[in-house]
């Protein structure tokens, strides 16, 4: 089921160098957005992931991908002082504005794929990929390169918007996501309107937090699980690396 749900996506597959090039055009007020597009909940999906990393060598050394202002390794640090802590980004200026926010704490970054991460197999105690995914390309891809990033036992955890048109309020969420918060960016900050129109369609687009955990497992991810948050428009997906084998 899984393989038959990355297909069907693949003619939707985003363009790295439209993406790339959008990201680098809304960089200066790109947190400001997300804090208002989100009614501030994306500081609390936020903290839902990192409260869930998973140590497996103290202090920990943990992999946060698509890392864009670095907001998820801030809270990353905030639960886990002592971790080493990499962020990888394929978006010079997002890199750069990170870079500032971060100054105080001892992070690393890097510029690269995330499907090329240019890291060592058996690295990370975890890895993250928090409001990025639905942007990669191909997704089987990235799931296969987290496994061989992640120490045996290692946890994976994926933060995504997504649209679930079974519930009550889905006419509400899918007008706000399609129209209205395009709209915003567009004309209260002067945005690109193009940016979030394509940012609100892939959100409609993604799949079900049940079909990504499907997704992982069928690449070898062991003991998925997942919550769902906030109206039924932001999931939190986790499983391992197996430990042997």
């Amino acid at each position: 089921m899984a393989d038959q749900a990355i297909k069907r996506d693949n003619s939707l597959r985003p363009n790295p160098a439209r993406i790339r090039e959008m990201f680098g055009n809304i960089t200066r007020r790109y947190d400001f957005f997300n804090h208002l597009l989100s009614f501030g909940q994306d500081i609390f999906w936020r903290r839902a992931l990192a409260r869930r990393l998973l140590v497996l060598d103290p202090p920990g050394n943990f992999l946060d991908l698509a890392t864009g202002s670095g907001d998820q390794l801030i809270m990353a640090h905030k639960a886990f002082p002592e971790a080493t802590l990499t962020g990888l980004d394929f978006s010079r200026p997002m890199l750069d504005l990170a870079d500032a926010k971060l100054a105080k704490i001892p992070v690393k970054l890097a510029l690269g794929d995330v499907l090329e991460p240019p890291f060592e197999d058996n690295s990370f105690d975890s890895i993250s990929i928090s409001f990025g995914l639905r942007n990669v390309a191909d997704r089987k891809t990235l799931y296969r390169q987290v496994l061989r990033l992640l120490k045996p036992g290692g946890r994976f955890l994926v933060l995504e918007l997504f649209y679930d048109p079974r519930k009550l309020l889905s006419p509400v969420v899918g007008l706000y996501t399609k129209t209205i918060s395009p709209w915003i960016a567009s004309w209260l900050f002067r945005a690109p309107n193009d940016a979030y129109k394509y940012l609100g369609l892939s959100v409609i687009r993604f799949p079900h937090p049940a079909v990504i955990a499907d997704e992982m497992e069928n690449v070898g991810f062991k003991d998925l699980t997942y919550r769902i948050y906030t109206l039924n428009v932001a999931m939190l997906v986790w499983g391992h690396k197996p430990k042997e084998g």
